[in-house]
Order: structure tokens, then C-alpha cells, then sequence
């Protein structure tokens, strides 16, 4: 039986796919299974890993989706341990050593991710994007990786993802109904039973691509996910901060929605989190946003066009 299984889900990403199982290949820790869900490629994705049948498991499955895809990998996994990656990112080679020994030495923790550096298509560093994550990954450990605080930030990205399979009998499995930010509604599922930490150094090059999930999906990945929280804690009483948490999950409804320029329910939310803090007013963008609803619907599209292509210049 294996220490670790290593889960990568792909999808007519047969160009970068290898590249991702290589790094896997190249670890520093050998003792791992690598399973790679196919799902549903219309590529030559299949061809590319079928050569390389004698070091992975491959499956192939109608495409559900990366959160579907995921949990077929997590259902045959055989390890002690599991880490995603996903096709388009990389590992560094002692990636799974480091985290592997924090687990290991760490009893108490359920998860552990690390930091990513980033990447263009190509492999080439973005050293500004790097440092702005950076950034960010600094202010996510002060804040810490409770449930309270990821439903207001969350930075974790699943390719830096190291966890416990035995937590899942808990947790249970991604949610396969959650278009994208699936992740961030599993990451707040395991904080409600297991400690989650950072292994504090870049061990994973995060590739940035034309690909990616698009700001529609992941607007809309952010409304399904806070409202599903908000319903559970309708359930939980007893959660620690409720307000805190409730004032969180509206605001990333206000800004979604306002993104989505659904602006009748963007005033909904805004207002049920300044009822729970009207502090927020002035330490946010919503005051501007307010305003910005107030004007014309082909005004308020033709000002962030307009502001989009001045930040994209």
C-alpha cells in the first residue's frame, strides 16, 4: 500500500498533462500511487498517457466536471495520504517529502498546503504575480485557516494540497454540483472537523492560461457556495461567530452579484451586511458600488468596460 496517492484530474490538456505527471515522477518521496482521471477528453489526451500506462493508474469517465472527477480518483486511492494536482500545474521535487514529514510530525493536522509560485503557459515565471500572492498567502496565515475566517479570505490552491484520507470519512467528498470554487466549499467543509496549516515555502509553479475558468464560472461558483454555507448554518447554532461568518458569506454575495450585474440582489446582500456591520460602508468598495446601481443599466456596463480595458492596458 502506498503513503500517498497522488489524484490528477485532467481535460484536453494533453499538451501539458505529462509535464505534470513528470514532475510527480521526479519527487525526492517514491513511496505514491499516481491516478489520473481522464474526464472525458476529446483530445488526444488518452494517446499522450496511454504511453505511460506502466507508471499510472488511468481512468476514463464521461465528463461530470473537475469535482466528480476528483472524488473517482479519491474512491480507488489506496494511501495513507492524498494530493491533488491538478494537469496544467507542477510540482518541485521535494514537494511531497516536506509535506509528507509535516504530516507525519503533526498528528493534530488534518491538511496541509504550501505556496505557489506562478507561471505563464509556457513555464516562464511571473515574478510580479508571484510576489502579490505572496502577499497574500502572508495575510491568510496571520488571519488563520478556521472556518470564521475562509468564509471571509481563502487562499489555497488544490495542486499545493496534502491531506488525510481517514478525514474524509467525515468531511465526505468534493461537491460535484459546484461548477468551480469547489474547492474553497471542501477546504470550509474540513475546517469544521480537522485543523488545517501551511507548510510556508513555494513547493508547487501554478500555471496561468487562456484555459482557465472563466470569471462568469467562478462568480458563479462563489454565489452557489456561499449560499449553501449560509443554509447549513441556518443548522448550526452552536457555530462559533455566526454573524462574523453570515456577514462574510453576504459580502462575497454582494460583490457577485454585482459582478454578475444582478444589482437587485447585489442590494439585498449588501444591505443584509451592512446590517451586521455598518462599518463595512467605509472600509470597502461598497459605498461605490451603491452609488454605481443608481445609474442607468447601459451606463454602469459602459463605465466597467471602460475600466476593465484601462487595468488590462
Amino acid at each position: 500500500m502506498p503513503k500517498v496517492s497522488v489524484i490528477i484530474t485532467t481535460y484536453n490538456r494533453a499538451h501539458f498533462v505529462y509535464e505534470a505527471i513528470k514532475s510527480v515522477l521526479n519527487q525526492t518521496f517514491k513511496d505514491l500511487e499516481i491516478i489520473v482521471v481522464d474526464d472525458g477528453s476529446t483530445d488526444n489526451t488518452r494517446q499522450v498517457l496511454e504511453k505511460h500506462n506502466s507508471c499510472i493508474s488511468y481512468i476514463y469517465k464521461q465528463n461530470k466536471g473537475r469535482a466528480e472527477a476528483r472524488n473517482t480518483g479519491i474512491k480507488v486511492a489506496e494511501g495513507e495520504y492524498i494530493a491533488f494536482l491538478d494537469d496544467d500545474d507542477v510540482w518541485l521535487p521535494r514537494k511531497l517529502e516536506k509535506q509528507v514529514n509535516f504530516l507525519d510530525s503533526h498528528p493534530d493536522i488534518g491538511l496541509v498546503h504550501a505556496f505557489t509560485e506562478v507561471v505563464d503557459k509556457d513555464g516562464n515565471p511571473l515574478k510580479k504575480e508571484t510576489k502579490k500572492r505572496l502577499k497574500s498567502y502572508k495575510k491568510a496565515m496571520r488571519i488563520g485557516y478556521t472556518f470564521e475566517k475562509m468564509s471571509g479570505l481563502c487562499i489555497m490552491f488544490i495542486s499545493s494540497v496534502v491531506l488525510r484520507k481517514e478525514c474524509l470519512d467525515k468531511v465526505g467528498l468534493f461537491d460535484s454540483h459546484t461548477e468551480a470554487l469547489e474547492d474553497w466549499d471542501f477546504y470550509l467543509r474540513f475546517a469544521l472537523w480537522y485543523r488545517i496549516d501551511t507548510f510556508p515555502e513555494p513547493l508547487v509553479r501554478f500555471r496561468i492560461h487562456k484555459a482557465h475558468s472563466t470569471l462568469a464560472e467562478f462568480t458563479r461558483g462563489c454565489i452557489n457556495t456561499s449560499l449553501k454555507h449560509i443554509a447549513m448554518l441556518d443548522d448550526c447554532h452552536d457555530i462559533s461567530f455566526h454573524n462574523k461568518i453570515l456577514h462574510n458569506f453576504y459580502m462575497h454575495l454582494a460583490n457577485a452579484y454585482y459582478i454578475d450585474m444582478q444589482l437587485a440582489m447585489f442590494r439585498i446582500y449588501a444591505l443584509k451586511a451592512l446590517q451586521l456591520n455598518p462599518l463595512i460602508l467605509f472600509r470597502s468598495r461598497l459605498i461605490i458600488h451603491f452609488l454605481m446601481t443608481m445609474l442607468p443599466l447601459n451606463l454602469i456596463k459602459r463605465i466597467r468596460r471602460l475600466s476593465n480595458r484601462s487595468l488590462g492596458s
